[in-house]
């Protein structure tokens, strides 16, 4: 049955998702140790395989890239976002409304839908009995936000430029024989995918077990900054979490704070999103206990830390789904938020247009986000294992937010986006 309350809408289904180890509806905890450990493994570096929206690659355009000029608001959703009538933002409401059936039928995985036109969200949905309070676990959606904040160090000029080189910048963690190559890795090819790292992600044509050797060592940053090279840096395209993981590490470096410390002051502070009750769980072991894992699923807010205290760069990063649409809506903004550049608008317009071209996954790729085309529209999008996506389209001023449940491992509800959402758009 659906309860409205304004653009909000919970539907109520005979069981939720597991998302604790100790749920009686749960697999058992020996089934769940070795889900979770996979999914750690492979998540950490996860930003969906190509089937996540279309089995063919979505070619992008230089017009995938958000809007260098201001737009005018008539609010910024600081405090929270304010609802409005579909059809008052452009939008067709009985479209949009078949999602209330579609999700549950087709996209059974699907634990809530946003939709923000001009500001204003025109529809919200919550299934299996999520809420807007619910932290939601982003996998590699985290990334991208990771990326903003070498951004915002950029230009509070913590960082020097995009080539400055992982020698300069991470000096007391480079161990005394690391591959020369990998000295002169620059940040700009890290935030690429072009630093000649190997892939860690078998979705994406990598390897898992790197990941998990890296994992399983007691010092995750030197651990790889003791690889070597598996191609020539700044030649080709492999997705590596370990790219995103540095990337925290020099953003902590270069501005002595914590990633999340810094996040507070620079982007989740200037945005609203509260983080000051956040669990920042420390991994010293792997995998994590049944403990953490349970701790972790519960947390509204969340950002785990590897044995050093550096938060994850390219994983795990957990907020409820209308913190995330603050990501994407800054972004559609320029990187502007209510009168203040938070992140620079040159960067943003470099992250959001081509800077590699992948053979794999579902378009170009820029700096740690996806620049794709949907349905003939200039678009990129942040996404996650397991079916996290924001996704921000430009022309139509249009950001949608995904979440899921990733124990199904199901990652096609971003069809959703191309197959109704921009279709429900009519001015």
């Amino acid at each position: 049955m659906l309860q409205a309350s304004g653009a909000v809408r919970s539907v109520d289904r005979p069981s939720r998702p597991c998302t604790s180890w100790t749920s009686p509806v749960c697999p058992t905890a020996h089934a769940r140790r070795h889900h979770w450990t996979r999914l750690l493994v492979t998540g950490l570096a996860c930003a969906l395989a190509a089937a996540c929206t279309s089995t063919d690659r979505q070619q992008a355009t230089a017009t995938s890239q958000a809007s260098a000029a201001p737009i005018q608001r008539h609010y910024w959703p600081t405090a929270g976002w304010q609802s409005a009538a579909p059809n008052q933002q452009g939008m067709n409401p009985a479209v949009l409304d078949d999602l209330d059936t579609m999700v549950p039928d087709l996209y059974p995985q699907v634990l809530s839908v946003l939709v923000i036109r001009h500001g204003y969200l025109v529809y919200e949905r919550y299934w299996h009995g999520a809420s807007a309070d619910d932290g939601q676990s982003s996998f590699s959606v985290t990334k991208s936000f990771t990326s903003a904040l070498v951004g915002i160090a950029l230009g509070d000029g913590k960082l020097k430029g995009l080539d400055q080189t992982v020698e300069e910048l991470l000096a007391p963690h480079l161990p005394p024989d690391a591959d020369p190559r990998l000295r002169r890795v620059t940040v700009a090819q890290l935030l690429a995918m072009t630093s000649g790292l190997a892939g860690d992600d078998s979705s994406l044509a990598g390897d898992d077990r790197i990941t998990e050797r890296m994992a399983q060592s007691r010092d995750w940053v030197r651990h790889i900054l003791g690889r070597r090279p598996e191609t020539t840096p700044g030649e080709s395209f492999a997705y590596s979490g370990a790219n995103s993981h540095l990337l925290s590490a020099i953003v902590a470096d270069a501005t002595g704070q914590s990633t999340l410390d810094y996040a507070r002051a620079k982007l989740f502070g200037p945005l609203g999103i509260a983080t000051d009750n956040a669990l920042e769980q420390v991994l010293r072991r792997w995998p994590p206990t049944p403990a953490q894992v349970a701790a972790y699923e519960r947390a509204p807010v969340a950002w785990p830390k590897d044995p050093q205290g550096y938060h994850l760069g390219d994983s795990f990063l957990r907020l409820p789904a209308r913190d995330l649409a603050k990501l994407g809506y800054l972004y559609l903004n320029g990187g502007r938020w209510d009168g203040t550049q938070v992140v620079p608008a040159d960067y943003v317009a470099a992250s959001t247009r081509p800077q590699s071209d992948p053979t794999v996954g579902p378009g170009d790729y820029g700096y740690h986000w996806w620049v794709t085309n949907e349905t003939g529209h200039a678009s990129f999008r942040a996404m996650g294992f397991g079916g996290q996506l924001i996704q921000v389209i430009p022309d139509l001023d249009l950001v949608v937010v995904i979440t899921s449940d990733y124990t199904q491992e199901r990652h096609d509800a971003a069809n959703l986006v191309g197959g109704v959402i921009v279709p429900a758009t009519t001015s």
